[in-house]
């Protein structure tokens, strides 16, 4: 494993998170009271689209990528076109176009996450699989360095988040001086980009638009990733003679796999829950708007610790422990923002997402590529996505609008949200996914890389 090829790949989970950081956190922002202002059902609703984006289109390309057209082909190719689809949504203004405009750019975006991954895998190879999350740290990075840069991007001509950082540790005047150069050397050259007619001034239309751009970027880097050909499920077989998707499906016969994913997916109803709900419990608690994408980097900056320490923890506790620290962050997380105060407490709770992705989401994909063999690999990732991104979240996102609406009360004339009963739900969920893997996953039924398929062969024989 050269320099060179690490450098790639963690480029590439640079810019494959550094896109969706940008639009994700913001869209609701754009979306709801601050812009279009659409109901919240409708709101519910467009934040399906990353989930029914996860139910076919990464099956499509796992099959496409497996058996005939190199990974990173097939990665640019979805990334551009998703690219074109990102900004001309940042264009429409009613629920139903943008809904249906975003729905096809999720059938591209999403399954390049499993491919992302099983890109990775397939380059680093059985031996050198410890130094996944090493590469996949990287696109931790790319989400908050998203956040960071659209928060500034918003606010160019004040930065006020960014002052919020200096004064944290108390150095107004450092950046009270910072400031000063900024706008005497930047912020001239930006207002004249910004008074071109078909850019304007910044909105929050353009975390759309923004990220569509970055889309198309990335999609020209992806050309010159590690060339990742497909492999042929025999080495006598033609390319085309089996369905990898139906063989990654086979897997699921297995108990711990099939609850692995199963969990997983439940879970994922609590992740759709965090993103479509969070921006406005931020701002229920007194964040400004415009920097509630920025405050959500928090998480992702816990999560960048977390992934490097993900090695150790699956070393020194296994796979089942080391997940239900993960699940028990995801409920430590909600518990504690249903009391909704204090403040201070409200954002460091924001911390824990990065436990809850880096030890339960990273750890499971860890188990998928293990478990699967070499030519079903993007399939068999696919199907986790597919899972947590598919149905969980499609799940999560549909409820997300009523339950918001049913805990609403009308105060002195004023729309009130009881953040207490939004909270609790996937709080409860959270446990009762931490009951049944607790009892039904079999840490022995978990291999050792570099054995076949990594599973035990009285457990899950490798598939040749």
């Amino acid at each position: 494993m050269t320099f060179a090829t690490r450098a790639r790949l963690s480029m590439m989970m640079f810019l494959q998170y550094f896109v969706w950081g940008i639009w994700l956190p913001m869209l609701a922002q754009h979306l709801g009271p601050n812009d279009l202002k659409l109901s919240n059902y409708a709101i519910g609703w467009i934040f399906t689209v990353y989930g029914f984006g996860s139910i076919l289109g990464p099956f499509v390309l796992g099959q496409l990528a497996d058996r005939y057209f190199a990974t990173e082909r097939v990665m640019a190719a979805a990334h551009f076109v998703g690219g074109l689809l990102l900004i001309l949504s940042a264009y429409l203004t009613t629920a139903w176009p943008i809904f249906i405009t975003l729905l096809i750019y999720c059938n591209l975006y999403m399954p390049t996450m499993a491919l992302s991954n099983s890109l990775a895998f397939r380059n680093l190879g059985e031996e050198n699989q410890h130094l996944f999350p090493r590469i996949r740290f990287w696109g931790t990075v790319g989400w908050i360095a998203a956040g960071l840069f659209f928060a500034g991007y918003l606010e160019y001509d004040k930065l006020s988040f960014y002052q919020s950082l200096f004064d944290l540790v108390g150095a107004h005047g450092a950046f009270e001086s910072f400031l000063s150069t900024w706008r005497a050397s930047v912020v001239p050259l930006l207002k004249s980009i910004f008074a071109i007619p078909f850019v304007g001034e910044p909105s929050y239309r353009d975390c759309l638009r923004v990220s569509g751009l970055f889309s198309i970027l990335y999609a020209l880097y992806c050309l010159i990733l590690p060339h990742t050909p497909p492999l042929p499920a025999r080495e006598t077989d033609p390319i085309d003679k089996r369905s990898a998707v139906l063989e990654s499906l086979e897997l699921m016969e297995y108990r711990s796999f099939a609850v692995l994913v199963i969990v997983s997916g439940l879970v994922g109803i609590m992740l759709a829950f965090y993103f479509a709900c969070e921006n406005y419990f931020l701002e229920a608690i007194g964040v400004n708007p415009a920097q509630t994408g920025a405050y959500m980097t928090i998480g992702q900056i816990s999560e960048a610790v977390i992934m490097l320490l993900v090695p150790v923890a699956v070393s020194r506790f296994g796979i089942k422990t080391t997940m239900l620290i993960g699940a028990g962050a995801w409920a430590m997380r909600f518990g504690f923002s249903a009391l909704g105060y204090p403040f201070w407490l409200m954002i460091s709770t924001i911390a824990l997402h990065g436990f809850a992705f880096g030890f339960f989401f990273v750890v499971a994909q860890m188990y998928v590529d293990r478990a699967a063999s070499k030519d079903i690999k993007a399939s068999a990732q696919s199907l986790l996505i597919f899972v947590v991104y598919g149905m969980g979240t499609v799940l999560g996102s549909v409820l997300t609008g009523p339950i918001r609406s049913y805990f609403t009360e009308t105060v002195e004339g004023k729309a009130v949200e009881n953040w207490h009963g939004i909270w609790m739900g996937p709080f409860l969920l959270t446990l009762f996914c931490m009951l049944v893997f607790g009892l039904l996953f079999k840490e022995e039924q978990f291999g050792k890389p570099g054995a076949g398929s990594g599973l035990e062969p009285e457990a899950l024989p490798a598939h040749h």
